[in-house]
């Protein structure tokens, strides 16, 4: 069963002016939708999800990144997964999830992608870390990259994986 989703949305006042403006509500609750079809034990056995999203400028991003990854650079997309709370609050929030438009539109060029594609796979993507998945070794890189080409092309977009400009 597919839990049902909580989405709060936002797009922040740091966005570059200018660009188009981001997916909305409806085409990013798809994609993490999509990923909430994975069986994972950080899905609520209320069989509610709740999670935040946010769409920020490349500067932002940047601070954020190098704030928790200690890479000082704007990146595509990043993840905060919730604590694991033990207490009877809360326990449907998955996390976080930021991504940055400039940087996602300009590897969508890059990589010769539609931008409405490359969004969904990084939604499917940052959801997956929420859910618990990563791919620190090879096999986890695998496995989480098998569960994103599979939902992918669910949704009729193609193997992200295949382009070789892909990072």
């Amino acid at each position: 069963m597919t839990p049902t989703l909580r989405l709060s949305r936002r797009v922040d006042e740091s966005l570059e002016p200018g660009l188009p403006p981001p997916p909305g509500q409806r085409s990013c609750r798809a994609a993490i939708v999509a990923a909430l079809t994975v069986p994972s034990p950080r899905l609520s056995e209320t069989g509610i999800v709740g999670l935040s999203l946010a769409f920020v400028g490349a500067q932002t991003m940047a601070q954020l990144n190098g704030q928790f990854r200690q890479r000082p650079r704007p990146t595509n997309c990043l993840s905060f997964p919730a604590p694991r709370q033990s207490g009877p609050y809360r326990q449907d929030f998955l996390g976080d999830i930021v991504l940055a438009p400039l940087v996602v539109l300009q590897e969508a060029a890059e990589q010769a992608k539609r931008p409405r594609d490359h969004y969904r796979h990084l939604l499917i993507h940052s959801t997956l870390h929420l859910l618990g998945y990563d791919h620190e070794d090879a096999a986890e890189a695998a496995r989480m990259e098998a569960l994103e080409t599979q939902l992918l092309a669910q949704m009729g977009v193609a193997d992200p994986y295949q382009n070789p400009d892909h990072e």
